[in-house]
């Protein structure tokens, strides 16, 4: 097992790569960090942040997550950066096509899951929609969904366009995974994983029915808030996508999802 759970005193004294993640919600973004390590099969230490993290923001310096360090590098926080340190690492061909016209039409796909107006971005604007609409009955609480519409550009016709990306976000993942299955392949890039399979599967989470087998220690009320993204979008995920992230999670990634 590449990744290791660890408190942040240990984490702060180790080399190698260290990990913060979300330990409240299986964040699609904290999840992909780690599987990335896993399918690069480079050992990580993963610290939770939790509500307060002030220690942690004191030592990385970053007030979100995920945040990623190596070495004595500088702290990264932006799923580009930390996808190239995982390529870097994991080796040539493992996270990312060795070819270069593949490798630019990966990242510019994963861009279309993980990118702002990406399938989590959006997925995440149907919860705050759900929140402020209901004057916090669904989603988050009210004061969290404010917080959150603040910082990501929430309006009053937001979840229409949201709506409208993840439809067409989620039909070019179809696409490409059906294109894939007519070259005889299970995964998006081809015979084996790569950083765009770890971001379909992390990322379709929040437009799933998320129950407690598949995320144990996820608390109620945010599973409860997480759930109004599978209310909204849930029905735009085609089986052969659900399947994908089955196979993902079962084949690469842990299960059942650990925060």
């Amino acid at each position: 097992m590449s990744i290791e759970y660890v408190d942040v005193a240990t984490a702060r004294g180790a080399p190698g790569v260290r990990i913060v993640v979300s330990g409240l919600v299986p964040s699609p973004w904290s999840e992909a960090a780690k599987g990335l390590f896993r399918i690069a099969n480079v050992p990580a230490l993963v610290v939770r942040r939790m509500f307060d993290g002030t220690e942690i923001t004191a030592w990385t310096g970053a007030d979100n997550v995920p945040v990623v360090l190596h070495n004595a590098e500088p702290a990264r926080t932006h799923w580009a950066a930390i996808t190239a340190l995982a390529a870097r690492l994991g080796g040539a061909g493992v996270v990312l096509p060795e070819d270069p016209e593949a490798r630019v039409q990966t990242i510019g796909l994963v861009d279309e899951i993980a990118g702002e107006d990406g399938i989590g971005w959006n997925a995440r604007i149907a919860m705050i929609d759900a929140s402020i609409t209901s004057e916090g009955k669904r989603g988050f609480p009210v004061q969290v969904a404010h917080r959150l519409a603040q910082r990501y550009g929430y309006g009053p016709d937001a979840a229409a366009r949201a709506r409208i990306a993840i439809t067409r976000q989620l039909q070019r993942m179809h696409d490409r995974l059906r294109d894939q299955h007519a070259r005889g392949h299970d995964y998006l890039g081809g015979a084996r994983p790569s950083a765009l399979d770890v971001y379909l599967a992390t990322f379709l989470t929040p437009l799933s029915a998320i129950t407690p087998d598949e995320c144990p220690a996820l608390d109620t009320r945010l599973r409860q808030a997480f759930g109004t993204a599978h209310e909204a979008f849930g029905e735009l995920v085609s089986p052969a996508l659900w399947a994908h992230r089955t196979r993902m999670f079962q084949r690469h990634l842990a299960w059942p999802i650990q925060l």
